[in-house]
């Protein structure tokens, strides 16, 4: 049998230390070295004598040293507890305090009146050869990491307690290490064991997610006038598994006789995230039909018409176009769960457990007793597959949810957005799927299935920058072309609502990029100048960052981006001061020398630069000199502002008179002949080059989210909502809207 020794440095045993080796303890148990030989410090031989309240009238800790290795295992050592690692032992008897105070996991748990409490911490590594869920003893922690093991033993104070010296005895004797449900059956009331590290965790759930169609149209299409039939809809049920990532802590507390509370906190200070790598995603089969028919029959409002079965069957999609659109509509959701997960990890406080639950232990079955022995191997997989309810629900015999991170996944409402580019021109849902074109987009997580020309002209861009910038381009295209067939009543949009999205991806963040995204949230009144400048005092600079805006635009805001009132267009002054007050609002003069220019020709030179036009005339008005090529640069970057904003405004113009002549035709056409109208289809097809003519000559920018600012704008400026993730910053606005996109 193992044996334990307390001594000084001259070998000396610690007073009133006592180690009884016949004890239940997990430090005997899974004990691989048969001498745990600790050195304790002078201070605590004066002090062993004194009862606990005078030994530690204040919470105190004692720094210990090993003498020797010493292995810890079940069938083979897995963590090795070494000289070079820290040992301590802490006191606390003050009432109500927290003895986690001075912990990295600071979730509180509270001296209760007339207890004291006594601890052994012991920090060590795991073997090389040892990693995650492989052994009793690994919790899920990397292999060759650090990790700690800290019982914290209650002792009563009501007759003056023990001494230090005999609770630490008591306290290394009865030592606790949470491996398996026979070690929790040795907590005492009051008693708490953790194990704390770097490593994973594995979870798995079902879950409900929305589907938000975006029915667009497409500039390369014949438009085809009718009513759209897609709705909003939910896959339900969807299994989904993942493994999540971080320094957490797995901590045990007995809170009555016969229950033990269970919980997995983050440490202080850090986040726990979905580990991409190791994740095995929602378990759907790409290639089964079943994923594709649920999707179209979730966002169909005629899932079982006979165009939509005919997809299924003989001269309808292949097995590889099934395979394709299943593997990217699992990819969808499956980035939409794991950002709503992420999401809710970010959210969680350092005093909030990602999973808690308690234990009965004397009324665990086989099956609840292997789900908890799991969880403490940090696979709480079969736990988390068992919520299907709130907090407070029964999961298994003997195992209650306390608190879970799915609890607010599912509050939160997961999304998969989905583009539909070509729908408005195609009408059939259907028809758009057989002829589409799946485009990824692994930034936002949103599935845009495209007409072939619109999609392979995005996919043909191969660098991932320049593909986003494609995608900003056929969205805002689209979405202009969408707003005109709509409000022209040439089709049928009812309660649907188009949408528009500028994303963005940092890899190093620096402060004045953080401004500028924040500032986009003040542009779309999401924020307030001082909450910004708030939100910037808190970011430490440096590491990833994402923002992503989105507007959507129902039938009212349609109506608002071209016309004041029934019947009257806006002008074209209005288009282009909201244009350029929109492009002045996303410059930070102190930016740079060319930020500094673009902002004073927009808030100074503005009526001037409009009569000189988009050419290098603007140069000198801004007092740049043509054969500097610095100068030349920005004159450059003059002449595309001022470009943008004319022919936006112009656009706007063009199209809001195309639309009037359609709303004025139809006022007087006879709804019963209106499909076999010759003279409709001829003014349909005109407004349809007349858009196309005007999106094909646009040279506008898209590495600014200044096209979407100035729709939102123009339209209302309702229906805005963006999400921010940055080093210690995370930032949803609404607070509910995006939950669940990057």
């Amino acid at each position: 049998m193992a044996d334990i020794q307390i001594t000084d440095d001259l070998g000396n045993s610690a007073p009133d230390v006592k180690i009884d080796l016949s004890h239940p303890s997990s430090l005997l148990k899974y004990a691989k070295t048969e001498l745990l030989h600790l050195l304790v410090a002078p201070d605590f031989i004066q002090r062993a004598p004194q009862p606990l309240p005078t030994a530690a009238p204040n919470p105190i800790s004692f720094q210990l040293k090993l003498v020797h290795e010493f292995q810890l295992g079940n069938a083979k050592p897995e963590i090795d507890l070494t000289p070079s690692f820290q040992a301590t032992i802490r006191a606390n008897t003050t009432k109500g305090s927290n003895l986690f105070d001075n912990d990295p996991f600071r979730a509180a748990s509270t001296v209760p009146d007339q207890t004291g409490y006594v601890s052994l911490a012991l920090q060590g590594s795991l073997d090389l050869g040892v990693s995650g869920s492989s052994g009793d003893l690994t919790f899920g922690v990397d292999a060759n990491r650090t990790i700690g093991l800290e019982y914290w033993k209650a002792f009563p104070l009501d007759s003056g307690g023990p001494s230090l010296g005999e609770a630490t005895g008591a306290t290394i004797s009865g030592f606790v290490i949470p491996a398996d449900v026979d070690d929790l059956k040795l907590l005492a009331v009051n008693d708490i064991c953790t194990v704390s590290g770097q490593g994973s965790l594995k979870i798995s759930g079902a879950f409900n997610v929305s589907l938000t169609p975006n029915p667009l149209a497409s500039v390369d299409l014949p438009l085809n006038a009718g009513k759209l039939e897609v709705k909003a809809g939910a896959i339900a049920g969807i299994s989904a598994s993942y493994t999540i990532a971080g320094s957490y802590q797995i901590r045990t507390r007995r809170t009555s006789a016969d229950a033990i509370e269970l919980s997995f906190y983050k440490e202080q200070g850090s986040t726990l995230k979905i580990d991409m790598s190791a994740s095995a995603g929602i378990s759907a089969t790409v290639g089964d039909t079943d994923l594709l028919k649920s999707f179209l029959g979730a966002i169909s409002t005629n899932p079982n018409d006979d165009a939509t079965k005919k997809l299924f069957g003989d001269g309808g999609l292949t097995k590889d176009e099934i395979a394709t659109l299943t593997g990217a509509i699992k990819d969808g959701l499956d980035h939409s769960l794991q950002a709503s997960i992420d999401l809710a990890l970010s959210r969680i406080t350092d005093d909030q457990a990602a999973f808690q639950y308690e234990i009965r232990t004397a009324q665990l079955d086989a099956a609840s007793s292997t789900a908890v022995h799991r969880a403490l191997e940090g696979d709480l997989s079969v736990l988390t597959a068992l919520e299907l309810s709130s907090q407070g629900a029964t999961l298994a015999p003997g195992v209650k949810l306390l608190n879970s991170i799915f609890t607010t996944v599912r509050k939160q409402q997961t999304t998969l957005h989905l583009n539909l580019i070509g729908l408005v021109n195609f009408i059939s849902l259907s028809d758009l799927i057989r002829k589409c074109v799946v485009v990824k987009d692994p930034s936002t997580g949103y599935l845009t299935i495209a007409d072939s020309v619109t999609g392979d002209r995005i996919n043909a861009v191969v660098e991932p920058m320049r593909r986003s910038e494609a995608l900003r381009k056929a969205m805002f295209e689209s979405l202009l072309m969408t707003a005109t067939y709509r409000v022209s009543n040439t089709i049928g949009m009812t309660g649907l609502s188009s949408h528009n999205f500028h994303f963005v991806y940092n890899d190093t963040t620096k402060t004045a990029i953080l401004a500028d995204y924040l500032n986009w949230f003040v542009v779309m009144n999401l924020l307030t100048k001082q909450q910004s400048d708030d939100y910037m005092k808190q970011f430490p600079g440096g590491g990833p960052s994402t923002c992503l805006l989105r507007t959507e635009f129902d039938d009212n805001a349609c109506r608002s981006l071209f016309l004041k009132s029934p019947g009257q267009l806006r002008d074209l002054g209005e288009y282009l001061e909201i244009g350029r007050s929109a492009m002045r609002a996303l410059i930070d003069p102190n930016n740079s020398r060319a930020d500094r220019l673009r902002y004073d020709l927009l808030d100074q030179h503005w009526d001037k630069a409009v009569e000189i036009g988009p050419n290098p005339s603007l140069g000198p008005l801004m007092g740049l000199h043509p054969t500097d090529l610095a100068d030349s640069a920005i004159t450059a970057l003059l002449s595309g502002d001022v470009y943008t904003i004319k022919w936006w405004a112009n656009s706007m113009r063009t199209a809001g008179q195309a639309i009037l002549d359609m709303q004025q035709f139809l006022a007087g056409a006879n709804p019963a002949t209106l499909a076999d109208s010759h003279e409709f289809a001829k003014r349909r097809d005109q407004l349809q080059k007349t858009m196309a003519g005007l999106i094909s000559n646009s040279r506008t920018r898209f590495d600014e989210p200044w096209g979407l600012v100035s729709l939102f704008w123009a339209s209302g400026s309702v229906g805005a909502s963006a999400r921010l993730v940055a080093k210690g910053l995370s930032l949803q606005k609404p607070d509910q809207a995006l939950a669940a996109v990057r």
